[in-house]
């Protein structure tokens, strides 16, 4: 039911494990806004392969022709992905053009991965983008205002909305059995709390 930073969550009674991570757009560039899908991780052999994570899981984000743009340390690279397959724990292969060999890609470790916005694929019905979502009401099922959407929190189990009032802050799991639907023209969610979430 839900999409993280590109890729798409769906609220599951295991978490939106498939989205990519609610990061605020990044940056401007000259073909728009940037937004951050994974993170680099680490070399992987002697050609220059990056272990790439994408914020959330899989992602459609990652891709062979695809354009990205690395930041480390406030300094950005434009590269053209050559190759992306997956790695296993939830991590990917990247290779890049131009980058050919071990010492270079090792240099490239803890760097953000990001897209153009404009570049990410629709969301689908029951489907968002986790930057997307603060500012979107939240209510219950028979119409109890809860707050507001300001953040999202990755748990590594669960993710979990932080809904906030002027005077209250609620942590909501985003899991099928607690969120009910999703309005993304209304910017509303409804939710059947379980016992103990709203008190």
């Amino acid at each position: 039911m839900p999409r993280r930073p590109a890729r798409i969550a769906r609220s599951s009674s295991r978490s939106s494990k498939k989205a990519e991570p609610a990061a605020a757009p990044a940056a401007t560039s000259p073909g728009g806004p940037l937004l951050s899908v994974a993170r680099v991780a680490g070399a992987h052999g002697i050609r220059g392969a990056l272990r790439v994570r994408p914020h959330g899981g899989a992602s459609t984000s990652l891709a062979a022709g695809r354009e990205i743009t690395l930041r480390r340390g406030g300094h950005d690279t434009m590269h053209t992905i050559t190759r992306a397959t997956p790695h296993g724990h939830g991590q990917l292969l990247v290779e890049l053009d131009g980058l050919g060999d071990r010492r270079a890609a090792e240099a490239l470790a803890g760097s953000d991965v990001l897209v153009p916005m404009d570049t990410l694929p629709a969301p689908g019905a029951n489907e968002f983008y986790y930057h997307e979502m603060p500012g979107f009401r939240v209510e219950t099922v028979d119409g109890r205002m809860i707050g507001e959407i300001a953040d999202t929190v990755h748990t590594g189990a669960t993710d979990v909305w932080i809904v906030r009032t002027p005077t209250r802050e609620h942590m909501i799991p985003v899991v099928r059995d607690v969120v009910a639907s999703i309005d993304r023209a209304a910017r509303r969610v409804l939710i059947t709390p379980i016992p103990g979430l709203l008190d």
